[in-house]
């Protein structure tokens, strides 16, 4: 039950998180956020690890378990995550966000399949309610797939299959290392690779002519101190816990607790849609906590 509470919490981490980034975005390009985000999400995970003596973890390192951090890191956050800022830019969160949070659908046959877990028909339905409580909430527009929108599109498609593949990863490698560590070396992996496409290629990128402000400047560290450092790292230590196919679910509501924080903090209209997606998480999510499971 902790892990699964710990993968909750973490959805609502990132949800405060996706309100901080639609601020940043406004001017920054979805790479130059990510590479903002993730430096101060690596500041506080540095304070973690250190405070927790979890740095010993280092010496347990090996060229097998490196791999599998690298892979998962490069695949599940700096490329799957990228990914979503892009389709999120392209496309908007109407359609965003339905593609990307369906990768609970690529997850459950990487579950049984790879990880060996088992599928209940709690698990199952549950997973299934969460989803159509995602497409019920944001597939509110049609889209027409032309120029940028196809780009945003394939984008959110991809967005899902590495999610899903970098959760498959980081359920491997939290059986034999920490969750702390795991979620600190994440960021360690990603920054270069980040700094790194931002020095080559960052001068191809058009959609940022205007300088941020401090203003986005300053939710885009929120939010990757909220997001990526705090909510992440949860995460891994719920997802250690619990079975990927039951916490992948669980993270998934992230959109309909963006929804309602914005309705409460934003002041924002809180629609029919909105109440009946809730109301369908709260089924999902009381099944997937069932102890039956």
């Amino acid at each position: 039950m902790l892990g699964e509470m710990l993968t909750l919490s973490a959805a609502l981490c990132w949800a405060a998180g996706a309100n901080l980034y639609k601020v940043g975005l406004r001017s920054m390009s979805p790479i130059k956020l990510n590479l903002v985000r993730s430096c101060a999400a690596a500041i506080l995970l540095l304070v973690f690890v250190l405070v927790l003596d979890k740095s010993k973890y280092f010496l347990l390192l090996y060229i097998p378990s490196a791999v599998y951090l690298i892979a998962a890191s490069l695949i599940g956050w700096a490329l799957g995550d990228t990914l979503y800022l892009i389709s999120l830019k392209h496309i908007g969160v109407s359609h965003a966000v339905p593609l990307t949070y369906s990768y609970p659908l690529f997850l459950v046959p990487l579950s049984i399949f790879v990880l060996r877990e088992q599928l209940t028909p709690n698990i199952a339905v549950g997973t299934v309610l969460i989803v159509l409580a995602v497409w019920l909430l944001s597939g509110q527009k049609k889209l027409q797939l032309e120029g940028s929108t196809k780009l945003g599109f394939i984008a959110g498609i991809l967005t899902a299959i590495c999610w899903a593949l970098g959760v498959t990863l980081f359920k491997l490698i939290v059986e034999v290392f920490d969750p702390v560590f795991a979620a600190f070396f994440k960021i360690l992996i990603v920054l270069p690779f980040l700094a790194a496409y931002l020095k080559i290629l960052g001068h191809q990128d058009s959609s940022s002519v205007v300088p941020p402000k401090r203003s986005e400047v300053i939710a885009a560290i929120l939010g990757g101190l909220i997001s990526v450092g705090l909510g992440d790292m949860i995460y891994l230590v719920g997802l250690s816990l619990t079975q990927a196919n039951t916490a992948v679910p669980l993270g998934s509501s992230t959109p309909i607790f963006s929804a309602i924080l914005a309705a409460v903090f934003l002041k924002e209209r809180l629609t029919r849609r909105t109440i009946i997606s809730s109301i369908l998480v709260v089924m999902g999510a009381t099944l997937l906590l069932s102890p039956t499971h």
